[in-house]
């Protein structure tokens, strides 16, 4: 196990964490530094920090914990859609298949790719007029599956209102760690917004918006202590998902921000795809495309970590 200590000095004071470290000469790229901090291997005064963002102070102590192996695999990754991502397509948006790791929209990291300017470059390669292109709705970085672009700004807005009159019909499939008590059970509660020190959601009592995900557990490994579940959310809160598994002891395998408590021992391959990203997928989404077309569902074929996972968990 490696491990770099840094003091914090006047000159890093008031610096994100990821850009102190690079200042600081640690020997790691930034990317690689945000790796660590990811897997849970960063501390601020003996306290785990998983966010890149938080700001460090004059005398705080920093230390980045890790397995030189573990970044070997660091590296820049480069998105291309397929033909067979782009799910659905007519004269007002587009439906594809949003690969893991890929940002739904802009980040601060003007390096990192993200889907309009990905799916502008697919249309390109195809030698055929880039429309413009409107983003819906979002996924999690890590959260791949069925993600909706508008063509123009009336469907984007008939698209929005159907997810906010829940009358799109998402289902995601998870891979979570842990066995449910029963098949069917459902989570209904009130989530914070994300807290930006933590970069997590919280249940709360009060202050928060109403969320409610329906569950259904499809297939189960025992020996492993990991199940397979379909997801409904009928609201659509930020990591709603994530959490409300989290809150029933089911975080799903690869969570970097929930979960903690759930760190049994995997098989090697298992472990080494979990650490890929987390997997969450969404699987399908039912909408109408416009206000004179009928409801159509459109799916989305796992990624390849997914199946990969499936067949070793699951044998399916």
């Amino acid at each position: 196990m490696k491990r770099i200590e840094v003091r914090v000095d006047k000159v890093l004071d008031g610096m994100r964490l990821d850009i102190a470290l690079v200042k600081a000469d640690v020997g790691l790229s930034r990317r690689k530094i945000r790796a660590v901090i990811d897997i849970g291997g960063a501390y601020i005064n003996r306290s785990r920090v998983r966010v890149a963002s938080r700001k460090v102070r004059e005398g705080d102590l920093l230390v980045l914990e890790y397995r030189p192996a573990m970044l070997q695999k660091v590296k820049a990754q480069t998105f291309r859609l397929r033909r067979e991502d782009i799910l659905y397509e007519d004269d007002g948006l587009v439906a594809i298949n949003k690969p893991p790791g890929l940002p739904s929209q802009a980040t601060k990291d003007q390096s990192v790719q993200h889907v309009i300017p990905i799916l502008q470059s697919w249309y390109r390669s195809e030698k055929l007029e880039v429309p413009e292109l409107i983003l819906v709705h979002r996924l999690d970085k890590e959260t791949s599956g069925v993600l909706l672009i508008a063509k123009n700004k009336e469907i984007a807005t008939w698209l929005t209102d159907g997810f906010k009159e829940r009358t799109t019909k998402k289902k995601y499939l998870a891979i979570c760690r842990g066995i449910p008590n029963a098949n069917k059970f459902r989570e209904e509660c009130y989530l914070s917004a994300i807290k930006p020190k933590l970069g997590i959601v919280a249940k709360v009592r009060s202050g928060g918006k109403q969320s409610l995900t329906e569950f259904n557990c499809q297939n189960k490994n025992p020996e492993l202590d990991l199940s397979l579940i379909e997801c409904r959310p009928h609201t659509g809160r930020s990591h709603q998902i994530r959490v409300h598994l989290d809150l029933n002891s089911l975080p799903i395998l690869g969570d970097k921000r929930y979960g903690a408590q759930k760190r049994s021992k995997l098989p090697d391959d298992v472990l080494s795809l979990a650490q890929e990203h987390h997997f969450l997928h969404a699987h399908s989404l039912g909408f109408r495309p416009s206000s004179n077309q009928k409801m159509i569902e459109v799916k989305a074929a796992l990624p390849p970590n997914f199946s990969a996972i499936m067949k070793l968990v699951f044998n399916i």
